[in-house]
């Protein structure tokens, strides 16, 4: 082993001095910093990058982390925050749901900016909160405003998801398939008088 290696590998000469956290929104980068236990002075070349992911990957909000060397001393982590699309009411307070169907936050106050997500306790699976995300994720955001509950009818053949609406409206959804078209047709649907918006079969839209 040479003299520069002995010195990359074994002394503090280039060593770690601070760690940067990139991408927080909601969680305090002092304990992203903290859970990554990336010591002071540590060899650049001997961080555990994939051991910093793993632990960093026990927070439940974070749904991804880089670590990368900026030499000469600093280690840089970003991290992807996971984002609420739902939520669902529990015992203990409310649940938040990402894009991916993962509840991954459980917050006091209501998240009122989102839909509420209404599934009876054998109805909660992962299967069942896909097809109610599908559904939430392809709507435009000033439709999605207007979604205050989702819920989401199991039998034999797939799941059918129904939006409530203000002034007791409602969206037949049906399916997850087609959603991209039932999401293009809902808002021109919404624009007419009526109580049921049925996108069902996007090529036969209704309203009564």
């Amino acid at each position: 082993m040479t003299i520069g290696a002995v010195v990359l590998f074994f002394t503090p000469v280039l060593g770690v001095r601070s760690v940067r956290i990139e991408g927080t929104r909601v969680l305090d980068s002092s304990r992203v910093r903290q859970v990554a236990a990336i010591e002071r002075g540590t060899p650049m070349v001997r961080v555990d990058r994939s051991g910093v992911r793993r632990r960093l990957n026990g927070i439940s909000r974070i749904d991804s982390a880089t670590v990368r060397l900026s030499l000469p001393a600093t280690v840089v982590i970003g991290v992807e925050e996971r984002r609420a699309v739902m939520y669902t009411g529990t015992s203990k307070g409310f649940r938040l749901v990402d894009d991916e169907g993962v509840g991954f936050a459980t917050v006091t106050e209501r998240p009122s900016e989102l839909p509420e997500l209404r599934l009876g306790s054998e109805q909660r699976t992962k299967r069942v909160r896909m097809a109610a995300v599908t559904a939430v994720t392809a709507l435009d955001g000033k439709t999605l405003d207007q979604v205050r509950v989702v819920r989401v009818e199991t039998g034999t053949g797939a799941p059918r998801v129904r939006m409530s609406l203000p002034r007791g409206r409602a969206v037949e959804w049906g399916g997850p398939g087609e959603s991209e078209r039932k999401a293009a047709i809902l808002p021109v649907l919404l624009t007419r008088a009526g109580e049921v918006y049925d996108v069902t079969s996007p090529e036969l839209p209704t309203v009564s």
